[in-house]
């Protein structure tokens, strides 16, 4: 299901009363604000972060490796433009969020775009702070792009057996989907891919413990719909 709303100024102001938006440079909670170093990023990636206000596109996947993954053939059913992939392995919500602010720029152009992450910090934040890293970083692409819309996926399930890190999952999902604002769609993309797989063995949507099959990518995109406001 999606939680869909337009609450206008008064929205705007509960959320950023949620989270004040920190400057450059500065960490959340334990995660520095900062680049992946191991392994760096590669030169495509580069290349694109560079180029970003140049291209200026209308639609964007912004994320980790469950970003990166997305059959680009599924990804085009979600928007309305040609997306970009701004996914990378590895990355953390400060990892990305760091990406946005090198690469993006005000005035942009984007009018959709869709975040995925937040699983590679379970080890070492709390709930609390994934969450809001994640609030920062759909707050700083709606403040170099006013006019987009932002749709933000709760975490996925995993399948590593970890008890800890799905009780977290669980706690950032449940902030995630109280979050309301203007120009934010939040869908809840864990409780369908957990129903959908059985409690133990194999599950023809997942290639590993935490990454989709394409058929995971097909249930994903057809949950989400369009990605839009």
């Amino acid at each position: 299901m999606s939680r869909i709303t337009r609450p206008g100024w008064a929205g705007i102001a509960a959320l950023l009363a949620f989270l004040a938006v920190p400057a450059h440079g500065e960490t959340h909670g334990e995660m520095p604000v900062g680049p992946r170093t191991q392994p760096p990023y590669p030169d495509w990636l580069t290349t694109r972060m560079e180029t970003m206000r140049r291209q200026d596109p209308k639609a964007m996947l912004l994320g980790d490796s469950l970003v990166a993954g997305w059959p680009p053939d599924l990804a085009r059913r979600l928007f309305d433009a040609e997306p970009m992939n701004f996914g990378a392995g590895g990355d953390t919500t400060g990892n990305l969020l760091w990406r946005v602010r090198q690469s993006f720029g005000p005035g942009m152009g984007l009018t959709s775009a869709l975040v995925l992450i937040g699983t590679n910090d379970l080890p070492n934040r709390s709930a609390a702070e994934i969450a809001a890293s994640i609030v920062t970083i759909a707050t700083d692409v709606t403040r170099f792009a006013p006019g987009a819309c932002v749709t933000l996926l709760t975490l996925l399930p995993r399948r590593d057996g970890n008890a800890a890190f799905a009780e977290r999952i669980m706690d950032v999902n449940r902030r995630l989907t109280a979050l309301t604002g203007s120009g934010l769609r939040v869908v809840d993309a864990y409780e369908p891919l957990r129903d959908a797989c059985p409690a133990e063995g194999a599950c023809p949507l997942y290639k590993d413990p935490v990454h989709l099959t394409r058929a995971g990518y097909e249930r994903l995109t057809t949950l989400i719909g369009k990605a839009g406001c």
